[in-house]
């Protein structure tokens, strides 16, 4: 916590330093996408040496439930540990925030299966026209990383960041189309899906003898006290998710995780950010 308090005081007399000078944090704009049939937003942060080196190529951070609040968390903390003030800890990068669908809640897209929400025979949630998570992934590959990728200096290093629901979307990513990113932040995620879906997707498709590439930084949470056995068992599934892809053989899958004794559900994803970060966007 102490280090996190040195960030945000840093961030807070560099912008009162700075105060008469405006400050654009990230640009706006819209895609219509075919694949989802809608039009979507997206906000693009570039990093500070940006426009000075033209030569450069940046690695490219993609923040699911990426309203203007995770984005101004999430790019405040990029920054500040690329910079020589904090020993330029990580890379710089660009952040590409993609916030929920207008049209619908945020479940349609980071769902694989359209079921209702039970744990123990007990409905939890029930939705409606969910499940989307596969053409949600097709929205990523065929449209919005190719307008990224040519409209901005990209690298090949591609990071995908989802908490909660988001982190139920990322890991599907992860184990369907596992060359879309190089990089996963999955933050606490939904591991009680569908019946402990991902753990029975990676056992029905048998893929333990199949090709998984990814540098995965894996966070918990303590919601054992919050949600009680829910909380247990989301956290009991999500630990036999990670080990079945450290049991993985590929060495182009590294897997990494951190439980925060001290967090809740509601309250981790900021210490996940910051270790994650240092992790996935070493020097």
């Amino acid at each position: 916590m102490k280090v996190l308090s040195i960030i945000f005081l840093y961030l807070f007399f560099t912008i009162n330093v700075n105060a008469s000078e405006p400050i654009t944090l990230a640009k706006t704009y819209q895609l219509k996408s075919v694949i989802l049939g809608e039009q979507r937003s997206f906000s693009v942060y570039l990093p500070p040496s940006y426009n000075q080196s033209p030569n450069q190529v940046y690695p490219v951070i993609y923040l699911l439930d990426g309203d203007h609040t995770h984005l101004k968390a999430v790019a405040g903390l990029v920054e500040a540990l690329s910079t020589q003030r904090l020993e330029q800890q990580i890379q710089q990068a660009i952040i590409v925030a993609i916030p929920n669908s207008k049209n619908a809640i945020r479940e349609r897209d980071f769902t694989p299966t359209n079921v209702d929400w039970t744990f123990n025979g007990m409905l939890l949630e029930k939705f409606e026209n969910i499940g989307n998570a596969a053409n949600y992934s097709a929205f990523f590959e065929k449209e919005l990383i190719p307008l990224i990728n040519k409209n901005y200096r990209t690298s090949t290093k591609r990071v995908l960041i989802g908490e909660s629901f988001g982190g139920l979307f990322a890991s599907y990513v992860l184990l369907s189309n596992h060359a879309l990113f190089t990089d996963y932040l999955i933050i606490d995620a939904t591991y009680l899906w569908d019946n402990n879906y991902l753990n029975r997707y990676f056992d029905e498709k048998q893929l333990i003898n199949k090709p998984l590439n990814g540098n995965v930084y894996f966070t918990f949470a303590n919601n054992g006290e919050a949600f009680g056995e829910i909380g247990k068992a989301n956290y009991k599934w999500g630990l036999a998710f990670a080990k079945k892809l450290k049991a993985h053989s590929s060495d182009n899958l590294i897997i990494n995780q951190r439980y925060f004794e001290d967090e809740t559900h509601g309250t981790v994803a900021a210490l996940s950010w910051y270790y994650g970060f240092k992790s996935i966007l070493k020097r």
